[in-house]
Formats: C-alpha cells, sequence, structure tokens
C-alpha cells in the first residue's frame, strides 16, 4: 500500500490552522471517540487527562504510520497499520495508568504522602531526619526509664547509708563521755558501733536486678570486702540524653568510699600531754595541770633540770626558790629539734633554741616558721589543745602534705662527778646526728621533752624514742607488712601508684628549679643528688639483708666530661654485713622494643626485647616494689655473686643476661610475696604462704652524720628525707581524703580501747581517739552527704531527661505527621482522578484498535 504523507496533512489541515489548542484536541478526539464537543465544553478538569491521553494516541499514530483517509477526490489510499506498534503502545498506556493507580493505592495504604524517595526529596529529608530524631528519643526514654530505677534506689540506698551514720555518730557521742562509762559499758557501746559498720558494709553492697549500685562499672562484683576493701572501679555508667549527650546514673563506690574533699585540711596532733611540772612541785597543789599556751618553757621541764643522781643527792628544785624570775633567766634553755615535710612538699630538717622563760606560744610560732610561716604568710596555724596537745592545722585546704617530729634537749644539773659528762648547751646545739643524740639520751647525758611517741621497732630492732624519725619498721598486720606514709606526687597531691616515679613523690628531677631544703648549705636540686636509700629486710626465711640504692651511681657523660645521664644502682649486702661482700650489685633493668639493626649479634636478628638501664628520674615504684618483692622472699640464687659493670660500659649482651637474672628471680619470688602500692599510696608486702609472716622490713634516707643542720634557728634548714616511707611523726586527725571503713575501724578501736584522745602510751598509739574521731566523723558525713546530693541531682536529672524525651517524643511525632502523613480526601481524589483517567484510555484504546480499512472506505 502506498503512504501518502501529504494527503494526510492535506485532511487535516483545518483541524491544526487557526484554531486553539484546546479546540484542535477537541476536534479531534470528536473525529475519532465520536464525542459531540458540547460535551468536552461542559466536562469538568478531571476530563482533560482523558482528552489528552487521546491527544497523545493520535500524535503518536499520526508519527508512526499514515492515517488513511479518503480525499474529496474519492481517490482511494492503501493503509497499513501493524497490530505490533498498536498492541505496544496499549501496553505502555495500560502500564502508565495502572502504576498511578497503584501508587494511589500505595499512599493510601501507607498513609503517606510518599512512599519513595523522588517523589519528593524535600519531604523524604525532612521525615527521615524527623524519624530519627523520634527514634532517638524513644532509645531516651526507654533508657532513661531503666537509669532511673537505678538512681533512685541508689538514692534511696545512700540516705539508708547517711541514717545510719547519724546513729553511728550518737553512739560515738556518747563513748566521748569517758567519766560516765564503765569499762563493761565502753565496750557495749563499742560493739553497737561495730554492729553499725557491718550494717553500712551490707547497705554499701545492695544490688538491684543482680547489679550493685556501688562498684562503678563493675556491676557484678561486690564493692566492699569483709575488712572493708573496695573491689569496684571508678567508672561512671552513663544513659543517653541527647544527640552526643550523656548522663551519669550511679555513684562509684571509689569516689564514696575512697574520696577526696578538697575543701578540707589536713590536721595533726602530737599524741603526748604537756604536764605541767613546775606546779606538780606546788606543795599546797596536788592536782595534774596542762600547759596553756602563756605558761613558761620551764614549766614543762620542771625539776628535770637536775639529773635523777642530783635530785637524789640534793631532793627536787623548790617551787618557789628555784623559779624565782631571777633564777628563771639562769636555767639553760631548750633546744628543740624539728623534721618533716611542709605544705609545699619540701622535706626539711631544723633545730632552735628558746629560753627557760619563753612561753609555750613561743614555741608554736617557731614551729610555724620552720613549716614556712613568715610575719605576712602563714601555711600552717600552730595551736595547743585542751589536752595540752600541739596541734597543727594546713591552711591549703586539699593539701595532703604536711608533717612534723619534734623533741627537746636541755642541759641537766648533775652531780660532781657526772658534770664532766654531761652535755651542755653549746654541745646540744652543736649535734646532728641522731644517733649520737639517741645514744645520750640513753647515757642520761641530756634531759629529753617528747611530744611524738608510738611503739614502732627501729631498724635497729628496739622499741623506738620520740627522736626516731623514719629509721623505723614497717607495720605488721597478719600476712601483709605495710608501711604509714603516703607516697604522695608533689605537683598534684595525688596518690603514688606503681607507675609513679619517685622523683615525682620527691618533687626532684634533673632540671628543675628550686631546692629541698630551702636552698641553704645541702639543698638538693636533683634525685640524683640525693641520700642514699636503704632498704633493710627480713625476709620469711629469716635471711637479712640490707639493699642500698645510690641514685647517681652510674655516670653518663660525654666527651667534654659533663654529666648527660644518671642511673641509680643498687648494692644488696647480707647481715652480718661484711665490708666489700655483695650478694648483688648492678642497675635497675627494664626492657624495650628494639627494631634497630644489631650488627653485632651472634645470631644476627633484627628485632626483640632488649635491657635497658633505668635513669634516676624514671626510677619508679614498680622497680622499688619488684626488689622488695625478691628481698622479702629470700631467694637471691639467680642474682648471687652478680656484679655487672655498673660504670655504663656494658654491652647489650650484659645489660640482657642481667635483666634475665632479676627476672628469674622474681617470678620465682612473686610466687610467694607479692608488694605494690595500694590505693593511699602505701607500700603493701603480702606473704602469700603464711597468715602471720616474719618480713620485716624498713625504708629510710641515709644522711650520715648530717641529720640536722649545724646552726642552730629555723632560718637555717637542710634538707632531710625527701623520701619517707614510715615516720613517727604527728597522729593524723583529719586530712582531706577519706578511707571510709577503715576509719571507722579505728574509731571502733579507740572505743574499745579507751582511747579518749591520742595517747603515746595507748593500745594505739597512732590514733587520736574518740576526741579526734568525731571529728573525722563529721567530715566523712558531710562526704556522704555530698554524694548522697550529687545521687539526688542524677535522679531527678535522669527523670527531668525522660520527661523532657516524652514531651520532645510526641512533638517530634506531630511535626513529622504534618510533614509526611498523607490527607485521606486529597488521596482519595486523586485515586478517583487516576481510576477515571484509566478508564479513559482503555476506551481510546478500544477505540483506535477498531480503526481498519473498512471505517475509512
Amino acid at each position: 500500500m502506498e503512504h501518502r504523507s501529504g494527503g494526510v496533512r492535506a485532511s487535516f489541515a483545518p483541524v491544526f490552522q487557526g484554531e486553539s489548542r484546546r479546540k484542535t484536541v477537541q476536534k479531534l478526539a470528536r473525529k475519532v471517540l465520536g464525542c459531540p464537543s458540547q460535551n468536552f465544553q461542559k466536562a469538568s478538569a478531571r476530563w482533560a487527562f482523558i482528552i489528552f491521553s487521546a491527544r497523545n494516541l493520535l500524535i503518536n499514530l499520526k508519527n508512526i504510520c499514515f492515517l488513511p483517509i479518503l480525499a474529496k477526490s474519492k481517490k482511494r489510499i492503501k493503509m497499513r497499520i501493524t497490530n505490533q506498534l498498536q498492541n505496544r503502545q496499549n501496553l505502555l498506556n495500560y502500564q502508565n495508568s495502572a502504576v498511578k493507580n497503584y501508587d494511589s493505592i500505595e499512599k493510601l495504604s501507607a498513609k503517606m504522602k510518599i512512599t519513595r524517595p523522588y517523589e519528593d526529596v524535600g519531604i523524604y529529608v525532612d521525615a527521615t531526619r524527623l524519624d530519627y530524631e523520634a527514634t532517638t528519643l524513644e532509645q531516651i526514654k526507654e533508657a532513661t526509664t531503666k537509669a532511673s530505677e537505678f538512681a533512685k534506689n541508689t538514692d534511696q540506698t545512700l540516705k539508708d547509708f547517711v541514717d545510719t551514720l547519724h546513729s553511728f555518730k550518737v553512739k560515738l557521742i556518747q563513748a566521748a563521755n569517758s567519766g560516765e562509762h564503765s569499762t563493761t559499758s565502753r565496750v557495749a557501746i563499742a560493739n553497737d558501733l561495730k554492729a553499725m559498720r557491718e550494717q553500712l558494709v551490707s547497705i554499701s553492697n545492695t544490688a538491684i536486678n543482680g547489679q550493685y549500685l556501688f562498684s562503678g562499672t563493675a556491676v557484678d562484683t561486690k564493692p566492699i570486702s569483709a575488712d572493708g576493701s573496695y573491689n569496684g572501679n571508678g567508672n561512671n555508667i552513663e544513659v543517653l540524653a541527647g544527640s552526643n549527650l550523656t548522663v551519669p546514673f550511679n555513684i562509684p563506690g571509689e569516689g564514696l568510699f575512697l574520696g577526696r574533699d578538697n575543701d578540707y585540711a589536713k590536721q595533726v596532733t602530737t599524741n603526748i600531754t604537756l604536764i605541767n611540772k613546775h606546779e606538780e612541785l606546788n606543795p599546797q597543789n596536788g592536782n595534774k595541770e596542762y600547759m596553756r599556751l602563756t605558761d613558761e618553757i620551764y614549766k614543762f621541764i620542771g625539776t628535770d633540770y637536775r639529773t635523777s643522781a642530783k635530785i637524789a643527792a640534793d631532793g627536787k628544785m623548790n617551787y618557789t626558790t628555784d623559779f624565782a624570775r631571777d633564777k628563771v633567766k639562769d636555767l639553760p634553755p631548750t633546744v628543740f629539734f624539728m623534721q618533716g615535710q611542709r605544705p609545699s612538699g619540701e622535706s626539711f630538717s631544723t633545730k632552735f633554741e628558746l629560753s627557760a622563760d619563753a612561753k609555750v606560744s613561743d614555741l608554736l610560732e617557731q614551729m610555724g616558721r620552720a613549716m614556712g610561716n613568715t610575719d605576712t604568710n602563714k601555711v600552717v596555724e600552730v595551736s595547743i589543745n585542751k589536752d595540752a596537745q600541739i596541734q597543727m592545722t594546713n591552711l591549703q585546704n586539699g593539701n595532703e602534705m604536711m608533717s612534723f617530729s619534734l623533741f627537746g634537749l636541755t642541759a641537766q644539773t648533775g652531780t660532781a662527778a657526772q658534770e664532766q659528762v654531761l652535755w651542755k648547751t653549746d654541745q646540744i646545739k652543736a649535734a646532728t646526728d641522731q644517733s649520737k643524740l639517741e645514744e645520750a639520751v640513753q647515757a642520761g647525758l641530756v634531759h629529753l621533752t617528747s611530744f611524738i611517741g608510738s611503739d614502732y621497732i627501729n631498724v635497729d630492732r628496739a622499741a623506738s624514742s620520740a627522736m626516731d624519725y623514719d629509721k623505723l619498721n614497717f607495720a605488721t598486720k597478719g600476712a601483709t607488712v605495710q608501711n604509714n606514709t603516703s607516697q604522695i606526687v608533689r605537683k598534684d597531691n595525688s596518690f603514688a601508684t606503681n607507675s609513679t616515679r619517685l622523683s615525682e613523690v620527691a618533687g626532684l628531677s634533673s632540671g628543675q628549679i628550686g631546692a629541698v631544703g630551702g636552698g641553704g648549705a645541702g639543698a638538693v636540686t636533683s634525685l640524683a643528688n640525693a641520700d642514699d636509700l636503704i632498704i633493710d629486710v627480713t625476709a620469711k626465711n629469716g635471711n637479712r639483708y640490707k639493699a642500698t640504692i645510690d641514685f647517681n651511681g652510674t655516670q653518663i657523660q660525654d666527651q667534654n666530661g659533663a654529666v648527660i645521664a644518671n642511673y641509680p644502682t643498687i648494692t644488696i649486702q647480707q647481715h652480718p654485713i661484711q665490708a666489700g661482700q655483695a650478694v648483688y650489685q648492678g642497675n635497675f633493668y627494664k626492657t624495650f622494643w628494639n627494631e634497630q639493626l644489631l650488627p653485632n649479634a651472634n645470631p644476627p636478628r633484627q628485632i626483640g626485647n632488649e635491657a635497658k638501664m633505668v635513669e634516676t628520674d624514671d626510677l619508679s615504684f614498680k622497680e622499688i616494689n619488684d626488689m622488695l618483692t625478691i628481698l622479702a622472699s629470700g631467694d637471691l640464687d639467680k642474682m648471687n655473686g652478680r656484679g655487672e659493670k655498673i660504670d655504663g660500659t656494658a654491652t647489650q649482651d650484659e645489660l640482657n643476661a642481667a635483666y634475665a637474672a632479676f627476672e628469674e628471680t622474681f617470678l620465682q619470688a612473686s610466687v610467694s610475696v607479692e608488694s605494690t602500692m595500694n590505693h593511699r599510696g602505701l607500700v603493701t608486702v603480702k606473704d602469700k604462704t603464711t597468715s602471720v609472716t616474719g618480713i620485716k622490713i624498713a625504708m629510710y634516707q641515709d644522711h650520715g652524720d648530717k641529720d640536722y643542720p649545724d646552726a642552730v634557728g629555723t632560718e637555717n634548714t637542710k634538707s632531710a628525707s625527701v623520701l619517707s616511707f614510715n615516720k613517727n611523726d604527728a597522729v593524723i586527725i583529719d586530712r582531706p581524703s577519706i578511707d571510709l571503713f577503715a576509719d571507722l575501724d579505728d574509731m571502733i578501736e579507740a572505743v574499745f580501747n579507751g582511747d579518749f584522745y591520742g595517747n603515746a602510751n595507748g593500745a594505739n598509739p597512732r590514733t587520736s581517739g574518740v576526741q579526734g574521731a568525731i571529728k573525722r566523723l563529721d567530715h566523712i558525713m558531710d562526704h556522704v552527704n555530698k554524694i548522697h546530693a550529687i545521687a539526688g541531682t542524677n535522679s531527678r536529672h535522669i527523670t527531668d531527661t525522660n520527661e523532657r524525651a516524652t514531651t520532645l517524643y510526641l512533638n517530634v511525632a506531630e511535626v513529622k505527621s504534618t510533614v509526611i502523613d498523607a490527607d485521606y480526601g486529597e488521596l482519595a481524589m486523586q485515586f478517583q482522578n487516576n481510576l477515571l483517567a484509566y478508564q479513559a484510555m482503555l476506551q481510546a484504546s478500544a477505540k483506535i484498535n477498531q480503526i481498519s480499512l473498512l471505517n475509512y472506505m
């Protein structure tokens, strides 16, 4: 058949020319569908789609094949319309209409404006964001609901804890009334206190749903053991409270039971009551009187200005005649020897002289100056309490570093035979060696006034005196040996751990500005220049060893002779000490991962663990504790007789061999002995093989014969022990840090023993007594109340967060509904429109499918 496009165009020319598009569509629809034009004019807007569908079909048919029509000339025109093209177009139209119907049904079913992102990107982005926020808020609601229960239980448990502490305090105050209780009554109160202490342990171990409240993140670990030690950690459990925002809802026991309050100051006291011995000579007054601030120095010496032999020969001094004002001026002065640690962390030792007619207030002022007080600045407050004991308070809250030891020496008048050997005042003032002072006192050559006493054993295995400062054995309790002085980092007041360096506690490192000892003669500016550290150990097998750590044992110099590195050395000798004899001599070693090629190694190796010497500034308590483990075990066979080069020329192989010998010995010793730093910076050595150990340990610095400076006066100080482990110093009343159950145990013990105040002759000389216990308990209660307040705040915060999340969730859900939720009426109308268009498409297709040559004949 022949196609003539020109005829087609001519035939449709009247339709396409000179009329608007709308009219053109109407005419085309009327021509094809037989629909009157007036019906199109009256049709609603929804018929527009039907009209345009028909138009599209006609246009497509026009473009695909030439529609045969009969011209006015009655000329026959041949036409071919393939069924394949018709079916394809019909199928396409059917699919498009079906998709639109499906989309409408899907939106109605999903109740959303869009079901696919590409339909409306703006709606999709907003809906996704709101959905994320709603999900987050839902999670916050669920999490805070559970956390709120945990926090509320914690809050209630702490309330019970506080109530029990209040009851404990009532009983403690009752016990403080020493005159009202018999021994039986006092012990009954102590038993009540012990029962309350057990109740506090039970409260501390409260668990809800199998989770302990005060174990930190270790919720499956019981926080408090029977002995009061803490087993949890200090980590917070946090709950999601918003985007990138978490809120803690637990109270870690580390802060509750072992915390620190920086608004509290350290306070210490002497434990020997100063008695007015002059008043004891008053024949008209037989009552014991305590010293007061306005009393003179001679009053607490009294008749002891004479030796016992002199008193036996001539009698006691007369209350009136021997202490007349003009006579008092001729009495010998008293030289006071003092050492300790200032609030700044500097160690010091000094001595000062006070005349017999000086006041007790003058003594306290000199003590304050020795601690760092000046005319314009006070760092400590020194006072005397009602029990005539000297108290010192650190004026810097939160500072743990303050301690002192004090005793006085006074020349005496003796018999004619004694006068040749008795020490005179000048000899006392010139004394610097503590051991010589002790010998003189023991020989009765000088009178000793003691302020502090203890039941410690000194390194000579004898009972300590007031003159012993830190050359003392650690305390033994069952299988544990422990020192009494916390090792505190100078820069931040934190307790030392195994990884803490000794130089951090001493406050000394190479190149550090400043000095310990006031910067005078003998001032120490580096730990490498500090006096040797002595470790005196009686091992569990009975062997006794003396280990000497020389902080400047090995020096490395450059080519010009300048020292560029210092390494400590340790020499271990066995008692009895023999000159030149050593069980072991070497440095401290640790390993590092060596990635350097070792050219001289045989066989050659490229990487591996290599030993190196530890520098003085890097020597840590871990190395000290490891050596204590070896010494306390008494098994030094692997190290016996070894003497590696300690001049810095040792080869790598020699260093490796030395470390290997040390490591093998340590691993063997650690089976039976463990040494570590506890939570309060105390060296703790535990014998693993017995319940009562025979291990004895003393650690102190050896100052030779220079324990005190040559000159007299608080302005003349020298460095004392920059490292002290066990001190016979003033007893602690209160300090910023607490150890809750250990402190309660001390209080209960004081009640059991009847120690109502610090007493050097009591069952426990290191207690401040019931009076001090009350002050300490007030601190503990305040500390727990602060923690309780935090718990309450956390609980309220979490509850508020939960309520806020609930409200925000509803708001977000409403906004999300506005953005994404569909309008049912609008969707229903769209569906009806799509359905009508679909039906119109079917009708148009049916009409087109009826077109054939016969229709146009």
